[in-house]
Parts: C-alpha cells; sequence; structure tokens
C-alpha cells in the first residue's frame, strides 16, 4: 500500500523508480507539466525531480518544460486579475519583451523554474509560450519556436511528436497538457484563427510592439475526455499515489488518434 501524501518522502533513486516505473526509459524525450504540491517530501525541493528525470532518461534523453510567460500578453486583454484601465499605457510602455535568461515563467509551477537554473538548460525564443530544455537534444528542440504557431508544426511539441516522445503530468490531469495542443494544429481546427491574443515582441532595433498571433488555442479544459480513448489505444498510462495522479502520454499515438477525431 503506497503511503499518504504527508508520509510519502522522495529521494533521487526512489523518483527515478517511480518515473521508470511510469514508463520512462534512457533516450526518451519527454515534456513535463507538473503541479508538485501534494506529492510528497522532496529533500532537495524540486531540484531532486529534474535530476531524477535526468536520470531516467539518461545522457541521450531531454527534459523539456513549458516556461510560458502570459503576463507579456496585451495588459487591456487581462482578466485574472484585470487592471484598472487607467494604468493599461503605462504596464504597456514599461514593459520588458522576453528574455530567455531573465524573464521569470508565469503560473508553470516550481519546476520550470528550478529547471531554468540548471548549468546546462536551454530556453527557446517565444515570448509567450517559450520551453526550457535540458539533455542530448535540448538545442534543437530550443532551436527554432514558430510565434504564429506556438504548438504547431515546427515547434518544440511537434518535434516531440516527431521523435516519438512523451509528456508527463506530475498532479495534474490532461487538461494541463500543453503538447496535446498540437493535434488542434495539425488537423488546422477553425477555431484556432478566433483568438485575440497579442503577446509582446522587439524588433532588432529595440521597436516593442503588441502582435495579435495568427493561430492560438483558447482552452485545454475539454481534454480530460480524452482519457478514456487514448488508455484503450495504449498511449496513456497511469499511477495513482493516493489522490496524486501521474500520467504520462506517448505522444504520436496520441496525437494521430486526436487529429484523426478532430478531421472526421
Amino acid at each position: 500500500m503506497v503511503a499518504g501524501k504527508s508520509e510519502r518522502l522522495w529521494t533521487r533513486e526512489s523518483l527515478r523508480r517511480l518515473f521508470t516505473e511510469v514508463g520512462l526509459g534512457p533516450g526518451d524525450s519527454v515534456m513535463v507539466n507538473s503541479a508538485l504540491s501534494g506529492f510528497g517530501y522532496l529533500i532537495n525541493g524540486p531540484h531532486d525531480s529534474v535530476d531524477s528525470l535526468l536520470d531516467t532518461v539518461g545522457p541521450t534523453g531531454t527534459l523539456i518544460l513549458p516556461t510560458h510567460t502570459g503576463q507579456l500578453t496585451d495588459p487591456a486583454d487581462w482578466k485574472n486579475p484585470p487592471v484598472p484601465v487607467a494604468w493599461v499605457d503605462t504596464i504597456r510602455n514599461e514593459m520588458a519583451p522576453f528574455d530567455a535568461r531573465r524573464t521569470p515563467p508565469r503560473n508553470r509551477g516550481a519546476l520550470p523554474d528550478y529547471a531554468l537554473r540548471h548549468a546546462d538548460v536551454k530556453r527557446s525564443g517565444h515570448p509567450l509560450n517559450s520551453v526550457a530544455a535540458i539533455g542530448a537534444k535540448a538545442g534543437w528542440y530550443t532551436s527554432e519556436h514558430p510565434l504564429h504557431a506556438p504548438e504547431g508544426e515546427g515547434s518544440p511539441c511537434h518535434k516531440l511528436y516527431l521523435e516519438d516522445g512523451y509528456a508527463l503530468l506530475l498532479g495534474c490531469g490532461l487538461e494541463n497538457c500543453t503538447a496535446l495542443h498540437l493535434a488542434e494544429y495539425l488537423a488546422d481546427c477553425p477555431y484556432l484563427v478566433e483568438t485575440t491574443v497579442r503577446v509582446l515582441v522587439s524588433n532588432d532595433d529595440g521597436i516593442k510592439q503588441f502582435v495579435k498571433l495568427d493561430r492560438y488555442p483558447s482552452s485545454s479544459d475539454n481534454f480530460g475526455i480524452l482519457r478514456e480513448p487514448l488508455s484503450r489505444i495504449g498511449a496513456l498510462r497511469t499511477i495513482n499515489l493516493d489522490d496524486y495522479p501521474i500520467n504520462l502520454i506517448r505522444l504520436k499515438p496520441a496525437i494521430d488518434h486526436v487529429v484523426e477525431a478532430l478531421i472526421t
């Protein structure tokens, strides 16, 4: 019987065994979405999770984490929370453009923040949906990130799909899976163009402007309905530590299945 969450003590080695049990192994590329609250006691904090994931995939594998920066969208559009209308122009004028070395992730949990402190980390240059990567192919995953298709063709998520990689969800459900948005782009879902998202960019001369993205998904709230079909085709494996779920998605069959469902 698994201990309750208040009794779970994790070492780097016990974490490696857990990640191996769920299905990761040497040479794998994996994108991790996480909510570590409720996971248990990590002796060295999120550092242990990063190190144990790297131990699991080994020197030929790659760890990828979303480091999204929603604070770089147009403040006129902020809803949670909104800012006073009188502040909008000042915020726009003073807002610093995305800097891969300095701009902190927002609402991505503790793990991406700790990963960005790793000596060998690389980060993609997307001003809204950047990712951090550590490992053998970190440079490749982060070298290009299309502005108007942040989870579309040519994106880190698309590269993960081409590599037959994985999405690992720690303490969160499929509705938190960044990589599943790739299916919406590959299926060219018409609602992608309905986006109103505008993000701050800066050109080579340092001139700032807010650019409306051509295509952007509005929500992932409905991804939870994919649990049964993805489990049925063997693309999803789940381990529950009491009330703490760990989900591993094999991305290629999962995306292929969702794309087929979206276009039929």
